[in-house]
């Protein structure tokens, strides 16, 4: 699907459950060469409709798969795609322990119930498929890569993973912004040491100096308005803040409790991702000292 004449989406509906919104997968070309941004899924139904779409275009060589970040619905997929176009496979080095690792507990953009056996037998194996697209190019905040006239640069925007980055690229206004910003909902923030909420807030802030009339988001719509965007996502997280501040002053004083008053009809299957962005409020302010922790509880300072 054509976004404009230089930027395209390769869709494909993953034989998987991945919630409302699938992992996109962006095609950058110019000048007979091209670059995706991130790699989506390894299931053979995904991998298949996008390589069938890069055989459609065969006056492109995809030089590059940079990823956004380690997660498997952006990874997994890498390794088969730069074995049929001879991509190099581009991640932050921040990233690269969690995507190796993947027999860990790490936390993942998809939770399953223990009682869904299969369904944890195609996540594990999807994390040894990403494992397996391990880098050739480490990237840092500042670099960039040429495709053809197009420079895109890479902005590290540590927060939903510490080494997440986003996509700037100036001759098209175009951001990509992984899951550092979706087009629709919000996206899970773990506490450290796997996510950061008041690094993810610095790096919303600093997206908005980029000069963007494009947001090209890992799930969701394109955004146009992107400036508006940013800060409606930074207002959401200002008022989870103050409602937790709010609870934990009315006794709602450890993470179920505040899980049980903030999210009292959730999905099961994203209580856990629920209860991790609790905890990573709670990690904000406590470094910054508005909360204390006693024991299992936290109190106001």
């Amino acid at each position: 699907m054509e976004i404009t004449p230089r930027i395209h989406s390769l869709p494909a509906q993953p034989a998987f459950y991945t919630g409302p919104q699938s992992p996109n997968v962006f095609l950058v070309r110019d000048g007979g060469e091209g670059a995706l941004i991130d790699s989506g899924f390894g299931d053979e139904k995904s991998v298949r409709e996008r390589l069938d779409f890069l055989k459609g275009h065969p006056d492109v060589r995809v030089r590059y798969i940079i990823l956004t970040h380690h997660h498997f619905d952006h990874a997994s997929g890498a390794k088969q795609i730069r074995e049929a176009t001879g991509a190099q496979v581009t991640l932050h080095p921040a990233e690269e322990k969690f995507l190796r690792d993947w027999q860990s507990d790490i936390p993942q953009d998809i939770e399953v119930p223990g009682d869904q056996k299969a369904i944890a037998e195609q996540i594990q194996r999807f994390r040894q498929q990403a494992a397996e697209a391990a880098p050739e190019v480490l990237v840092n905040d500042g670099d960039t890569f040429q495709v053809g006239a197009l420079t895109l640069e890479v902005v590290h925007t540590p927060g939903h993973t510490l080494g997440s980055v986003c996509i700037y690229i100036p001759q098209e206004r175009a951001l990509f912004t992984g899951d550092t910003a979706l087009g629709l909902g919000t996206v899970a923030i773990s506490p450290p040491p796997h996510g950061d909420m008041a690094l993810y807030l610095q790096s919303l802030e600093r997206l908005k100096s980029y000069d963007c009339a494009l947001m090209l988001p890992g799930h969701g719509q394109a955004v146009h308005d992107v400036p508006a965007k940013l800060q409606e996502l930074i207002d959401h997280r200002h008022e989870r803040e103050a409602q937790i501040l709010h609870l934990l002053a009315d006794g709602k004083r450890t993470p179920q409790a505040l899980l049980s008053a903030i999210y009292p009809e959730l999905d099961r299957r994203i209580l856990p991702m629920a209860r991790r962005q609790i905890e990573a409020h709670l990690a904000k302010l406590e470094t910054e000292g508005r909360i204390a922790r006693t024991g299992d509880e936290w109190v106001p300072s």
